[in-house]
């Protein structure tokens, strides 16, 4: 990973998640570029003079400009990335578009925290680029502080095309010098040592460390993981978004509140 793009609403998650990008970029030796995607909100557009609408769009754009140089001062003033302010009416689609152009391997964007994580990531232009990324997206919580990345979990699913995140993860914990455990929550009642033996040996990959936890919720069974590993990064691979819709959108009718604090590593197939 050594190009990467962190868009911005400037608002006070993103900063802190542009002061997470700045600091990871830094110990991965990797190039950090800035972005903000702009619109400007018409009340009759098709009553609008077309010069009229190309001015707002002007006076915006120096708007931004200014608020982007503000923003990056405030986090890092030495910054010598790129600043990009474009017009756009579909964000997501702009910060993806963007990504393809310039070949970024990995989007990093920040959460706000004002609800629990998962709620705030549903719906969201988070969540729009996390399932539609044509490269890895890293989302930082607005409570996330960078310290280093020491221990990663990957939450399996036990499926052949996790080799392709895994090469991607891989690459990642080698360059921040983090040490990386698997981890799975199967939600079956009672499982026994069979059922066990029997799906650590069809997993045809290797690993370091490997945990098998049983819980009714795979959203506790993750967040008690992270507590009681004092993990600093969790990573997921969303083949077609399977496990993205098992992990995040299977306890939603019941509102269960994830608390987790700890970064989320999106890849995609």
């Amino acid at each position: 990973m050594k190009k990467i793009l962190f868009p911005t609403d400037f608002s006070e998650a993103a900063k802190n998640g542009f002061r997470y990008a700045v600091a990871l970029a830094q110990d991965m030796e990797a190039e950090l570029d800035i972005m903000n995607v702009f619109s400007i909100h018409f009340t009759a557009p098709d009553e609008m003079p077309p010069d009229y609408i190309e001015q707002l769009i002007e006076e915006q754009k120096q708007h931004a400009i200014v608020k982007m140089d503000a923003f990056v001062r405030s986090v890092s003033p030495d910054f010598k990335g790129r600043k990009t302010t474009i017009y756009g009416v579909f964000i997501p689609e702009e910060i993806n578009a963007k990504v393809k152009a310039d070949s970024y391997d990995l989007v990093i964007m920040g959460i706000k925290g004002e609800r629990s994580l998962i709620e705030k990531l549903v719906g969201s232009i988070t969540t729009r680029t996390l399932m539609n990324a044509p490269c890895s997206v890293l989302a930082v919580p607005k409570e996330a502080k960078y310290e280093g990345i020491k221990h990663i979990a990957y939450a399996s699913d036990f499926i052949p095309t996790d080799s392709i995140a895994l090469e991607q993860l891989t690459g990642f914990s080698d360059k921040v010098d983090a040490d990386l455990s698997f981890v799975h929550v199967d939600t079956t009642p009672n499982f026994g040592e069979i059922k066990d033996m029997i799906s650590l040996k069809a997993y045809p990959f290797e690993f370091s460390e490997f945990y098998l936890i049983n819980n009714s919720s795979i959203l506790e069974g993750i967040d008690d993981f992270i507590t009681s590993k004092d993990i600093n990064l969790l990573a997921l691979f969303m083949p077609k978004r399977r496990l993205w819709e098992r992990l995040f959108h299977q306890s939603f009718s019941k509102k269960y509140t994830f608390h987790t604090k700890v970064p989320l590593l999106i890849f995609h197939q």
